[in-house]
């Protein structure tokens, strides 16, 4: 067997696991942050994206790298404010 057939059996089960594991001892509030921490990582990889080739046309390029991604899903709209004014300004 491949080693992606095994890790999409293994990571399927290991995730399920740790669902029942966290439910049943009530640390559900971890897993809700930690989903909504994906989500927003998500959306400014998203955002960056549609920047990226929205400003691409006018010649600029914003970078879409793992710290600026998190940096959006840190800081929100001062973290896009703070991307773009550094791709601006360097």
């Amino acid at each position: 067997m491949s080693w992606l057939v095994i890790m999409s059996i293994c990571v399927p089960v290991g995730l399920l696991f740790l669902y029942v594991i966290i439910r049943h001892a009530k640390l559900g509030k971890i897993l809700e942050g930690l989903s909504v921490f994906w989500f927003r990582f998500a959306f400014a990889f998203l955002l960056l994206f549609m920047i990226h080739l929205g400003i691409g046309y006018i010649g600029y390029n914003v970078p879409i790298n793992l710290f600026s991604v998190l940096t959006i899903a840190v800081l929100g709209i001062p973290g896009v404010l703070g991307i773009t004014a550094l791709m601006f300004f360097l």
